[in-house]
C-alpha cells in the first residue's frame, strides 16, 4: 500500500485541473492583547484596531476562490489565471493576469529618496536576525480536524545608541505557535485537501518567495533582513488553523527602566511578552457557496489596476498595526 503522503501528493498534482470540487469556507478570527503597562498608552488605538479588525476568509467554488482581506476582496480564477481586485470601500474593481500581479504591487509601493533608501538599508544591515523552526509533537482536534503544532522563533538584535545599555539577549523576538492540519487530514476532509491544494498553487504559481524579492528590490535590504522568517513561515503548506503569537521587546522594556530614572515610570517586564495575537479558525465548511458572491455587484465601476493597488496599500498603512495582523489567507 501507498504512503498517504504519495497518495495525497498524487491527488494534489491534478489540482485546479479537476472540474468536480468540493465547496468551500474557511474563516479566521484575530485578536490581540497587549501587556497591562501598555493598555493605558494604547487605549485608542485598541479600539480603532477592533473596529477594523473583521478577520479574513476564503470561500472556493468550482475553479474560483474569493478571498476576503478585510478592505480588499480578490477573486481568482485558476483557469483563466486571472485576479479580480475589488475595493469595497471605493465600489470599484479591476481583472488582470495573476502574473502581472507582483510587478503591480511593487510599482505601486511609495517611492523614497535616494538618501531615504541609503539609510534604510544601512539600518537593515546593522539588524541581527535568527529564526529557528521546530515540530513540538503536540496533537489537538481543532473543528474536528487533526492539527499539530510547530513553533517559530525569530529573534532580532539591534544596536542600541551608546546612552543606552545593551539587553543581555535579543532586542525584539517573536515567538510563533502555528498548528496545521495533519497531511492524513486532506484525504479525509473535502474542505482540508481544497485548501490544502489551494495552498500548493500559491506555492508554485504565485510564488510568495519570488514575490518577496521584486518587493524588496523597492526597499534594499527588507529582503535580507525579512527573508528567514518568510521562508520558515512558507516551509510548510499545510492548512493552518490556530496560531498564537508572543512579542517580545526587552528593548522596550530597557527603554522604561531607563525613562523610569527620569521621573517617566513606565513598568515593562522585559521577559513577558509586550503584545499577544491569536487567530483562529472560526468556520470550516464544505457547505454549498452561493454562486454570485462570485460577480461582481452592477453598481461596482472598473479601475486601473494600478490606481487600485495604490489607493489599497495606503489605506493598510494607515490602519492599525494590530489590524494587519498575518492573518490574510492569501500568505499562510
Amino acid at each position: 500500500m501507498k504512503h498517504p503522503g504519495a497518495l495525497i501528493g498524487l491527488a494534489l498534482a491534478c489540482w485546479p485541473a479537476v472540474a468536480l470540487r468540493a465547496d468551500v469556507t474557511i474563516r479566521y478570527q484575530t485578536d490581540f492583547k497587549p501587556a497591562a503597562a501598555l493598555q493605558p498608552l494604547i487605549e485608542q488605538f485598541m479600539k480603532t484596531a477592533q473596529s477594523t479588525n473583521t478577520g479574513s476568509a476564503i470561500r472556493m467554488k468550482g475553479n474560483k476562490a474569493y478571498v476576503d482581506s478585510g478592505n480588499w476582496i480578490e477573486i481568482i480564477d485558476f483557469v483563466k489565471q486571472d485576479v479580480t481586485l475589488i475595493s469595497p470601500e471605493h465600489k470599484t474593481f479591476a481583472t488582470f493576469p495573476l502574473s502581472q500581479l507582483t510587478d503591480k504591487l511593487a510599482s505601486a509601493m511609495p517611492q523614497t529618496s535616494p538618501e531615504q533608501t541609503e539609510a534604510a538599508a544601512k539600518a537593515l544591515a546593522s539588524i541581527k536576525m535568527t529564526s529557528d523552526s521546530k515540530v513540538t509533537g503536540h496533537t489537538e482536534v481543532i473543528h474536528g480536524v487533526q492539527a499539530e503544532e510547530r513553533e517559530l522563533e525569530i529573534s532580532m538584535t539591534v544596536p542600541m545608541p551608546a546612552s543606552m545599555p545593551q539587553p543581555a539577549g535579543p532586542s525584539m523576538k517573536l515567538v510563533m505557535h502555528i498548528w496545521t492540519a495533519k497531511p492524513d487530514e486532506a484525504l479525509r476532509n473535502p474542505a482540508i485537501r481544497e485548501l490544502t491544494g489551494y495552498n500548493q498553487w500559491q506555492k508554485y504559481v504565485m510564488n510568495p518567495m519570488g514575490m518577496l524579492d521584486k518587493l524588496g528590490a523597492k526597499m534594499p535590504g527588507i529582503t535580507d533582513t525579512v527573508r528567514p522568517m518568510f521562508e520558515q513561515l512558507f516551509k510548510d503548506q499545510s492548512v493552518i488553523l490556530r496560531t498564537h503569537t508572543d512579542l517580545y521587546m526587552p528593548m522596550l522594556a530597557t527603554f522604561a527602566k531607563q525613562m523610569a530614572g527620569k521621573g517617566q515610570p513606565l513598568a515593562i517586564d522585559p521577559d513577558a511578552p509586550l503584545i499577544q495575537m491569536n487567530q483562529e479558525v472560526a468556520e470550516l465548511s464544505s457547505d454549498p457557496v452561493d454562486g454570485s458572491l462570485f460577480e461582481i455587484p452592477k453598481e461596482y465601476t472598473a479601475a486601473p489596476a494600478d490606481d487600485l493597488i495604490r489607493d489599497m496599500i495606503k489605506a493598510q498603512s494607515a490602519a492599525p498595526a494590530a489590524a494587519k495582523l498575518p492573518d490574510s489567507p492569501t500568505t499562510q
